[in-house]
């Protein structure tokens, strides 16, 4: 993904991870990625790994975000916006919703939920005392986010008409999507086929196989993998409490990208 503290109008900048219980999920991950916490509020806490900001968890109640949502944990995919209200307008002049109007997070930005016309609910952070990730590409942290359906194309349609993305020639249903000029995300069919459509999240490790099996012994659970791919050696997993992402291994040599 783009460099920490350099994001785009459009490009994915923060993952926020809403899950019923605060103290589980702060155990959960502490343990996989070794993050520390820094409290928020009485329901919210930033996560971080070498002191720089990694992600946000939540147990507060937020508003649902599709009416075929099924699982009471997952990490939500926010989208750059460099005026919230601007951009909130543009997602609804391409057919997206909002379900949640912009907000203010105290000391650390504003925020809104939407949903796109397929169905997939994102945020939008317009950055305050946080930007976004502030560390990212390494083991631990976030390395990319890709958004999934059963309609591709529609999904690009969307996306180039809310935030201006550019994409290069398909390959094999798959898309790269830019901002800017700038690799921002994927765009591809919906993995396994049948799964409603939504942004999914990848955090790097040094090594899949090993962390699918911290995560087994965390009481997460194993969807598909670990196995090879383009991109690394990746696993599609959910924690402890439902919520879903994949774990990739980062390149040999990657080094830390910090704001």
């Amino acid at each position: 993904m783009p460099k920490a503290g350099r994001y785009h109008e459009g490009v994915p900048c923060w993952i926020v991870l809403t899950t019923p219980d605060l103290p589980r999920a702060e155990r959960f991950y502490g343990a996989l990625f070794g993050w520390e916490f820094v409290p928020t509020g009485p329901a919210e806490a930033v996560a971080t790994r070498y002191g720089a900001q990694v992600a946000a968890i939540t147990s507060a109640p937020r508003a649902p975000v599709s009416a075929s949502a099924s699982r009471s944990a997952a990490w939500t995919t926010c989208l750059a916006a460099r005026d919230l209200s601007r951009t909130a307008a543009a997602v609804r002049a391409a057919g997206g919703r909002i379900l949640r109007e912009p907000y203010e997070v105290p000391d650390q930005g504003r925020t809104a939920l939407a949903v796109d016309p397929l169905g997939a609910p994102f945020g939008l952070w317009q950055g305050g005392g946080v930007d976004g990730a502030a560390l990212v590409n390494e083991p631990g942290t976030l390395t990319w986010n890709e958004h999934l359906s059963p309609d591709p194309d529609a999904a690009r349609a969307f996306y180039h008409r809310a935030f201006g993305y550019g994409y290069d020639r398909p390959r094999a249903g798959h898309t790269l999507a830019r901002a800017a000029g700038q690799p921002a995300c994927g765009i591809g069919p919906a993995d396994p086929p049948g799964t409603a459509p939504g942004w999914r999240v990848h955090f790097g490790t040094a090594d899949t196989d090993r962390a699918t099996a911290a995560l087994r012994s965390l009481g997460g659970t194993v969807r598909t993998g670990p196995g090879p791919t383009p991109f690394g050696r990746a696993a599609l997993v959910r924690d402890d409490a439902g919520a879903e992402f994949v774990l990739v291994a980062v390149p040999p040599g990657e080094e830390a990208e910090a704001a």
